[in-house]
């Protein structure tokens, strides 16, 4: 049954764990060596409180006809962050520095701030703009106010002419001398608000040198630099993991080959005396590993109960993926339930199955299909393992591949079959020689060895291909190299071997001989990297 989307995710995002990881390390490191090579940068920030000027006051009292509206934030934003501001704060400090103005919320505050490398020129420059301001705006309400005056001094002249002109004591002259009098009283007051001279802006908060500078801010590049290092690295993993096409599970051979089963699923172990594998099923009886060959050989004998297999072929997509020691160690185990077995080396180009058994390579295979020997003479008895016989390669023939599609080989092969009870052969990897191909045809089922953490898909794939040209019956596949630890390894440890009232651990068995304990279940897939 596939695993839902998203457990193939966190499988996937688990097995690329190191690269989620390096990835966020480097962006991490990246966040703060660049924090630590700016020059910190210091912010000094002054409070102005905005106000209705005392021109806008002594206009909407009615001085002139044409009134003023309320403080508009924005527009007095731009007027401090403008060039006449600047101009002032240039006479000052000689320089404007750039200058930033922000409302605080439902006030009418502005902030005033500067930012320099220098805490103390932060602050002045910050108080010099805000300032600056305020006496930008006592002048522009001087003017004001002055401006409104002259204009009511030239009504007051007007109604005066108008005034000479008629009789005295006339209700005509009554009326507009009373209009001259309300008129000089509202001079008098406009010209008092402008001898003054004060704004409706105010500093109410001056800015002080600041203790802690306000950029670089490490705190906060660390976290985006920790946050776009995961993004990253958890992208980078799945365009990896898509890319990748590596085996490392039963999920990986099920996704690319959904007819092909796993029969066994085989653990590493440590490699004993043997280069390139070791007889665990008969030095290690008691080990994970040789459980695991005894599942193996349980699921081709009940493959073997809807079809008659009196001979098995265990091949491989490449070399170096462990379908040598697989067949000795299913031989093994085969052998040690009571079946006759002969297991036959069909490498014959690079020949190694005699060195697990600890046996020669003097006659074999080759020596049988060219007559020099009879087959009777050339199968060697395995020691230590009744029941189990060896027919080794033999001498190396020149031409391999058409050696074994020779009719000769066909009559070795059923004369095998009735000397035994199945007859197990190594033969070549499919894809680097056509040796495998040539045998496949020949044999009652075949066993596809894949390598996990090696074996691509799109080996396994072609490699299946090849074999179907010949017709060639692939009851399953055995996956090798499956990592005994992590979270996803073996747990054989937990189950001992009891008979009546006494227990005993792994590689301490009572007697001579294999018992077969409980089967443990099967591991899940190691990690990828």
């Amino acid at each position: 049954m596939r695993p839902p989307d998203f457990l193939r995710y966190l499988r996937a995002l688990y097995r690329r764990k190191w690269t989620i990881v390096v990835v966020t390390v480097v962006a991490v490191g990246a966040a703060i060596g660049f924090s630590e090579s700016v020059k910190p940068s210091y912010t000094g920030t002054a409070k102005v409180l905005l106000g209705p000027s005392n021109a806008q006051t002594a206009l909407s009292n009615g001085a002139s006809t044409a009134g003023t509206s309320p403080n508009n934030i924005e527009d007095q934003i731009a007027v401090l962050t403008g060039p006449s501001v600047a101009s002032l704060v240039r006479q000052k400090l000689g320089s404007s520095p750039p200058v930033s103005a922000s409302n605080e919320t439902n006030t009418d505050i502005i902030d005033v701030s500067v930012s320099s490398h220098s805490p103390a020129l932060a602050a002045r420059a910050a108080n010099a703009y805000a300032n600056g301001y305020v006496s930008f705006e006592r002048t522009q309400d001087v003017d004001q106010l002055l401006s409104a005056a002259s204009t009511i001094q030239g009504r007051i002249s007007a109604l005066q002419q108008q005034i000479s002109g008629m009789g005295a004591g006339s209700p005509e002259a009554t009326a507009l001398q009373q209009q001259v009098v309300v008129l000089e009283q509202q001079l008098s007051t406009l010209q008092s608000d402008a001898a003054l001279g004060s704004a409706g802006a105010s500093v109410v908060q001056p800015a002080t040198p600041p203790r802690t500078p306000s950029s670089p801010k490490k705190t906060l590049n660390g976290l985006v630099g920790l946050l776009g290092g995961l993004v990253l690295g958890t992208a980078l993993a799945f365009v990896r993991e898509s890319l990748d096409d590596t085996i490392v599970g039963r999920e990986d051979v099920s996704l690319s080959q959904p007819e092909l089963p796993v029969l066994a699923l085989i653990p590493q172990y440590s490699v004993g005396r043997h280069e390139g594998g070791e007889l665990v099923s008969a030095s290690r009886p008691h080990s994970d590993a040789a459980e695991s060959y005894r599942t193996l050989r349980t699921s081709v004998e009940f493959t073997a109960l809807d079809r008659s297999i009196s001979t098995l072929q265990l091949t491989s997509p490449r070399s170096t993926e462990g379908k040598t020691t697989t067949a000795a160690n299913l031989v093994v185990t085969l052998a040690k339930v009571g079946r006759e077995v002969v297991v036959v080396d069909c490498d014959l180009r690079r020949s190694c199955l005699h060195t697990l058994f600890g046996l020669g390579n003097e006659v074999g295979f080759t020596s049988v299909l060219l007559g020099e020997v009879p087959l009777s003479a050339a199968l060697l008895q395995v020691p230590d393992v009744p029941g189990l016989r060896l027919l080794a390669s033999g001498p190396r023939p020149p031409n391999p591949s058409e050696l074994l599609a020779s009719q000769r080989a066909g009559e070795v092969i059923a004369s095998l079959a009735d000397l035994a009870d199945i007859v197990v052969f190594d033969s070549p990897p499919v894809l680097p020689v056509t040796d495998a191909v040539a045998l496949a045809s020949r044999v009652d089922a075949l066993l596809m060895v894949v390598q996990a953490g090696s074996t691509t898909a799109k080996d396994l794939g072609r490699a299946l291909e090849m074999l179907g040209q010949v017709d060639a019956s692939v009851i399953g596949a055995v996956l090798n190299g499956v990592q005994p630890r992590g979270r996803y390894g073996y747990r054989y440890g937990r189950y001992s071997y009891r008979y009546g009232e006494y227990s005993y651990g792994y590689g301490t068995p009572p007697g001579d001989g294999e018992r077969e304990g409980n089967r443990s279940r099967e591991p899940a897939e190691p990690s990828r990297e």
